[in-house]
């Protein structure tokens, strides 16, 4: 069994914010695989479940806004039972430039809270895939990452996430050696 975190924080005043990309990308993948979520009070989330080549697989979105991501990571790993190795949180990165991606294995939260509290809770070492959303000259990074896409980074958002769907899918079906080498620092434009 494979889970798959999307990061972001809930409610809709969050929606289609740069801080949301990782509810976007685990949306498509549900979309792609004509699933739906639902509202999971006891795992503090939003679950939808499938197989892909026969994997047991669960897209998930915490409910725990952003800060707070690891209580929601913790609770489904020892629900379902999972591993750090089984997991991939996916989430935005204002230290990569706009159109890249990254998958890790391990590493530091880079700043990140969310990526922060899920190392406070379960440690380092877990799959993550971050997408990169550019840093402001001009607006502090907190509200930055709150704020709503460009128009020109709208029309490019679509290619990125479709990007992000396929190597969540290949992260699934062939793991992080192969995602690392086949993804990371390619520029999605």
């Amino acid at each position: 069994m494979k889970a798959i975190f999307g990061l972001g924080n809930p409610g809709r005043d969050y929606y289609n914010t740069r801080h949301n990309l990782g509810y976007m990308v685990v949306d498509f993948c549900a979309k792609e695989k004509n699933i739906k979520f639902k509202n999971k009070i006891n795992f503090s989330a939003k679950i939808a479940n499938t197989l892909i080549e026969d994997e047991e697989v669960i897209f998930v979105k915490p409910q725990t806004f952003m800060n707070n991501s690891g209580l929601c990571i913790k609770k489904i790993l020892e629900g379902y039972k999972l591993l750090n190795k089984d997991i991939l949180v996916i989430c935005d990165d204002l230290n990569l430039d706009f159109g890249f991606i990254r998958f890790k294995e391990k590493g530091s939260s880079g700043g990140h809270n969310g990526l922060e509290s899920i190392i406070e809770v379960i440690g380092k070492e877990f799959n993550r895939l971050r997408i990169g959303i550019s840093k402001s000259k001009d607006i502090d990074f907190k509200d930055y990452v709150l704020s709503k896409f460009s128009l020109d980074e709208e029309k490019k958002l679509p290619i990125i996430l479709d990007i992000a769907k396929k190597a969540t899918f290949d992260w699934i079906r062939c793991g992080i050696k192969y995602v690392m080498t086949n993804y990371n620092n390619k520029f999605i434009n």
